[in-house]
Formats: C-alpha cells, sequence, structure tokens
C-alpha cells in the first residue's frame, strides 16, 4: 500500500513551546496530532481547514483504526489543554475548533483554533524537527513525548531536567495536584515509560537515546537525557509539497 497523501518520511516542525509543554494525549490523540502537524504549511491561509486521511497513518503504523476509538479521542482532545509556559504567564490552549467526520470517505476534517495557530506556525528559529515515520510507529505515548523532547536537544547531545518537571511534560504528574502522581516509585517510572521509551526510540527512529537517573540525598532528582543521532537517516525537507 502506498501513503496517497504524505511523504513517508515527512519531516515535522513543532514549536518548542509545545514540544515542551504539558498535555497528557493518548498514543492515538498523538498520531492525530503529529499528522495534523505533518500537514501544515507555512504559508497556510488562516482559516484552512485539513483533511486527515486514516489510510495514511495505518499505512506509516501498521495499525488499523477503530473509527468509534478515533471519534472518541478526538471528542477527547476537545476538551483536554496545552499548558504552555510563557516568560511571564501561562496560557491554556485547546488545539481543535472542530472536527468533522466525512462518512464513507476515508478521512476527517480539522480546524484549529486561533489561539492554537501561532505555536504551530510561528515557528521561526525556535523549532523542533521530527521525523513523522518514526514517531508514529512507536506504541507507547511516552515514546513519541521523549522522541520529540529528544529531538529539541539533539544538536546539544543532552538535556538536564527535574523529574518532576519532566513528569508534568508527559502527562503523569499534575502541577497543581489535580489528579494523583503516577509512576511515584522511580522502578515503575524506569519499567512502564524510561526503558519502554529507549527501546522503541532506537529500534524504530534515525536518533538513539539514554537516560541517567540522579540521585541527591536519599532521592531520584534529575534525569539525564542522552541523544546521539549517529545513525541519522536521510530526512525529506519540510518545504517539499506533500
Amino acid at each position: 500500500m502506498k501513503i496517497n497523501h504524505l511523504p513517508k518520511e515527512k519531516v515535522i516542525i513543532q514549536h518548542n513551546l509545545i514540544t515542551s509543554g504539558r498535555y497528557d494525549f493518548s498514543a492515538c490523540q498523538l498520531d492525530i496530532l503529529f499528522l495534523l502537524l505533518a500537514s501544515l504549511e507555512k504559508n497556510d491561509p488562516e482559516d484552512k481547514k485539513y483533511d486527515l486521511h486514516i489510510s495514511d497513518i495505518e499505512t506509516i503504523t501498521g495499525r488499523k483504526w477503530n473509527h468509534n476509538q478515533l471519534k472518541e479521542s478526538t471528542k477527547q482532545m476537545g476538551g483536554n489543554t496545552f499548558v504552555v509556559g510563557l516568560a511571564s504567564s501561562e496560557k491554556q490552549l485547546w488545539l481543535f475548533k472542530s472536527v468533522e467526520y466525512q462518512h464513507g470517505k476515508g478521512y476527517f476534517t480539522v480546524s484549529i483554533s486561533e489561539e492554537a495557530r501561532p505555536y504551530l506556525f510561528e515557528l521561526k528559529d525556535n523549532f523542533t524537527r521530527i521525523n513523522l515515520n518514526s514517531i508514529l510507529s512507536f506504541s507507547s505515548k511516552y515514546a513519541k513525548r521523549i522522541y520529540a523532547i529528544a529531538c529539541q536537544w539533539k544538536t546539544a547531545g543532552k538535556v538536564t531536567m527535574d523529574i518532576s518537571e519532566f513528569k508534568e511534560i508527559l502527562g503523569i504528574k499534575d502541577k497543581e495536584a489535580v489528579e494523583l502522581e503516577q509512576f511515584t516509585r522511580i522502578s515503575d517510572l524506569k519499567k512502564k515509560v524510561l526503558d519502554i521509551a529507549k527501546t522503541q526510540i532506537n529500534e524504530s527512529s534515525e536518533i538513539n537515546i539514554d537516560y541517567e537517573l540522579i540521585k541527591r540525598s536519599r532521592s531520584f532528582e534529575q534525569i539525564n537525557l542522552f541523544v546521539n543521532h549517529g545513525k541519522e537517516k536521510r530526512l525529506i525537507d519540510f518545504n517539499e509539497s506533500i
């Protein structure tokens, strides 16, 4: 089967405030998000709507999409927010203005909210390059998020973060403590998040990652994420037409 609407190794350019923003999306919802990002072009009009073709993502991932699950995922995304930390404030963003499903046509149409649009298009010097084929191949939602963070720091080769902040970015800890924190035991964080993400990213992407947990006194407080892009694939230029 051929991908009819997207190059298989399309490069996504994503604003780093979204890469490091705090939001908790499922693996299916992240696939929708990244498919949308790959469909964007810099000169798109503000009112443009985007047709996302289910066959594209099924071809890339090798996974069949259940239409009822898909509809439930976009419905839940409408109630979820991106939380973006700015210099003097914290902004909550809702990504979609509307989602319309076309019966029997194999695609759905997305309209982006006005508030979210600048973070998708005003990229300038602050962006992350993400390989669509790689990020859609991961089954773990944490692998998808950690891969995006790793791509942001690929040139530097390393990023150090507080574990608390790292958990907030991945959506497994609520900064406002509204919901219970997940994976409070460091062994669970390693087994259910970090090790799975490391395996999937190293096996199925153009980069390699590793991590180191740093202990202060009696508890682990920081994480070093190492990025080695020694197996770089040829990536399609973002400016190439879909």
